[in-house]
């Protein structure tokens, strides 16, 4: 089963230290590696936090499988703004809503299947890109062009790593759930 005692104060720091180091440098590797040449980059981080979403809904304790997803939203974003000098808050609160949507409309699908990340991520990264140009773009935004040049690609950019990493993290916090 599991231990009994409650985790020290020290281990918990030190946990949530290693997640904000590994989603700053998830950050950094999406904004410094991930570009394309032809301009958008794909949302590690989103994909990340998505994944990581529906792992933490799907467990047998999904209200901390949720908090501890919302927590990495929120490093995520974070690292995201500072990282590729936006308006501080612009990626959190992108992030932190795609996060809230994907996880209160999941919340009673089985998430073994693989079409439900794959699902997830297009539903959250239209709400991630649209958020981000409404906080970012200057008014009035032409969103007839806006979906096609930036929003559409960044959906298919997000859909190529979405399984991989799905089933990654699904092996990695198999015992942390």
């Amino acid at each position: 089963m599991g231990d009994s005692q409650p985790r020290r104060l020290e281990e918990i720091l030190a946990f949530e230290a290693a997640r904000i180091f590994a989603l700053v440098a998830l950050a950094l590797v999406q904004v410094t590696l991930c570009a394309t040449p032809l301009g958008f980059t794909v949302p590690l981080v989103l994909v990340v936090v998505i994944c990581r979403t529906l792992l933490g809904i799907g467990s047998t304790f999904p209200d901390r499988g949720l908090s501890h997803a919302l927590r990495w939203a929120l490093y995520g974003g974070l690292a995201l703004d500072v990282a590729s000098g936006t308006v501080l808050g612009a990626h959190a609160l992108a992030v932190l809503l795609a996060a809230t949507v994907v996880a209160a409309a999941a919340r009673r699908l089985r998430i073994e299947r693989p079409i439900i990340p794959l699902l997830a991520l297009l539903v959250a990264s239209l709400i991630y890109e649209t958020t981000l140009a409404l906080l970012t773009q200057p008014n009035p935004i032409e969103w007839r062009s806006y979906a096609l040049v930036v929003i559409l690609p960044a959906l298919f950019a997000a859909l190529i790593p979405a399984l991989p990493v799905f089933f990654l993290l699904r092996w990695l916090l198999r015992n942390q759930l």
